[in-house]
Formats: structure tokens, sequence, C-alpha cells
């Protein structure tokens, strides 16, 4: 069965000792006890190397034994094979009880993810639910303040018109002031005058037909004329008829019979349209000189105020004269 071989020094003999013949006894290996350390699952690095070192030196001793080296390496793949499937079914084993361990941990995260989901579902309706409100309340505070500038809009109109009607009110209060002013004065007058009358002073006024009248000698236009008669209370005389006209031309006689007298009637407004300084117009009665009024044109103007004439052959017939000339005056007032 086997073939001859060289002599091989066996590794148990001394070192003078010398095999001549028979085949070598190969070393026994511990095959038992590696598999019960596989079939223990004793995966220690130690062990390991022990048995990779005892199968190498099994699989040489195997080659330097038996000349049919194929067998030997034979044995030693089986034994690797062997060992490689206990180690597979270790792994399996492991696996199996990984995954087994493992299950309830994965139910649990499961019910987990669950209610982790449930809340985040719970969460993003009550974010919409808060987001579609502020939307809402953002809505109704534009519209708030919509009315808001409407009404500010509103007030600002009043309020320009309250100005306007606060400076329509100063200037008419200023008017009265005026003329409240302007009244008092006329009353500490009319008291004056009362006053001296009660005392018996004379104030030279001519009463006749209810009406006072008074002839001033001092020269003045015509109408310096007028507001000396209103500041003394009157105004220039008016002779509406013939007896108040024969009146006064006796009154003016009595202070000059050099000057001619203004007295009150016009055509300052309308030409050629005569009227009172009251107002009222001329009237049918007049006392116009031949010829007059001439309406005569001047430098300075119109002849539109009358006057008693100063001419002998006219005395006291009306004439025009420019307003701008001066005469003596005549005022009325009422007692």
């Amino acid at each position: 069965m086997y073939e001859q071989a060289e002599p091989v020094r066996s590794p148990f003999s001394g070192p003078d000792s010398r095999q001549t013949s028979g085949p070598p006894k190969p070393r026994p290996v511990r095959q038992s006890g590696s598999r019960e350390r596989v079939r223990h699952g004793n995966g220690a690095s130690d062990n390991q190397r022990e048995d990779a070192e005892e199968v190498k030196r099994y699989a040489s001793s195997a080659d330097r034994t038996y000349p049919g080296r194929a067998s030997g390496r034979r044995g030693v793949c089986s034994f690797l094979r062997a060992r490689r499937s206990c180690l597979a079914a270790g792994i399996a084993v492991l696996l199996s009880l990984s995954a087994v361990g493992l299950a309830p941990l994965t139910f649990s995260n499961k019910q987990e993810i669950s209610q982790l989901s449930t809340a985040v579902d719970a969460l993003k309706r009550q974010l919409s639910t808060t987001v579609d409100a502020l939307k809402r309340d953002q809505d109704d505070m534009s519209a708030t303040v919509d009315a808001l500038k409407r009404d500010q809009d509103d007030m600002s109109t009043t309020v320009d018109a309250l100005k306007r009607d606060q400076d329509d009110m100063s200037a008419t209060v200023d008017a009265l002031k005026r003329d409240l002013d302007n009244e008092r004065n006329r009353i500490a007058t009319l008291e004056q005058r009362l006053h001296e009358i009660e005392n018996g002073k004379t104030l030279d006024y001519t009463k006749w037909r209810g009406i006072c009248y008074k002839v001033f000698n001092t020269l003045k236009t015509f109408s310096e004329a007028a507001g000396a008669c209103r500041e003394d209370g009157g105004t220039l005389a008016m002779p509406r008829d013939a007896d108040i006209n024969t009146f006064l031309i006796a009154l003016c006689k009595s202070v000059s019979d050099a000057w001619a007298f203004w007295f009150g009637l016009h055509d300052q407004r309308v030409e050629g349209s005569y009227e009172w300084v009251d107002g009222s117009p001329l009237g049918s009665y007049n006392s116009w000189a031949p010829g007059e009024p001439s309406n005569f044109k001047t430098a300075n103007g119109d002849q539109d105020c009358v006057l008693f004439s100063k001419y002998r052959s006219q005395k006291g017939m009306w004439h025009d004269h420019g307003c701008h000339l001066r005469f003596y005056f005549i005022c009325q007032t009422a007692p």
C-alpha cells in the first residue's frame, strides 16, 4: 500500500538514534478537543491560534509520513469544513437570539412611532387652527384700521370746517367789537349832551317840527361834513319839503350870508339819480337854481354833491358842486 520512502529521522528519537526502517508513527491530533471547544462556542483567539498551529503540524507530518499527500490534505479539509459548519451554526444561533431579543423592542418602537405620529397630527391640526384664527384676526384688524383711517379723514374734514367757521366767527366778533365801540362812543356823547342840557347849557341846536338843526361855520368837504354830523349824533340836514327848506335858509343867514352850506343830498352812486344821505330818493320836492343840476365836469370829478347857493341872485337855491370843495354845513339830529 505504501511506496518505499527514504528513512526519516523521528522527532522523538534522541540525537544519536536513527530509524532505518518502517514508517514513522504519526503524531496524534487532538481533534476531539478542538471539536469540543467548537461545540461549546469557545471563540478565544489563543485557542484558535493553537488549533491552527496543530493543524499545520499535522499536515506537515502527514505529508512527510505518507507518500500519498492528497489523502492527508483531504483529511485536513474535512476538519476545516467541520469547524466552519460549527461556526456558521453558532452565528445562526446568535442571530436568532438577537432577532428574538429585538422583536419586543421593534414592537415598542412601532407603538412609540404611532403615538408620536398621532401627536404630530394633533399639533398640525392645532397649528392650522391657530393660523386660521390669526388670519381672521389680521383681517379684522385691517378692517378696523381702514375704518379708523376713514374716521380720521372725516374728523380732519370736520376740524378744517370748524377752523373755517372759527375764522369767520372771529372776523364777525371783531366787526361786532368795532360796532360796539362805536355805539359806546355815541352813547357817551349823547349822555354828555344830555347832562349839558339838564344843566341849562345850550348846544346851539334849534328844534323845529320835532327835529333839531344846527349850522356849523367850519369849512369841510362833503364827506368830512357828513362825518362831523355823525360824530354829533346826527346826519347832514335833509330839506324834504318847502317849509323845512325855508327854515334852513333862515338858519344859515343867521350864521353867515356870504357862504354856501352843504346839506344831505347827492348822486354819488348813480349819476343823475339823487338821493338823501339816509338812502331814500329825492322825491317830488326840489329847489334847484335855473340850469341846475349842471353836472359840470371838473379835473377832480363830477359835481355830485348839493349845497345852498351863496350867489345873491340865487340865494338859498340848490346847486351841485364837486364833493371835494370845502363849505359850511348844516346838521340835523333827533331831540
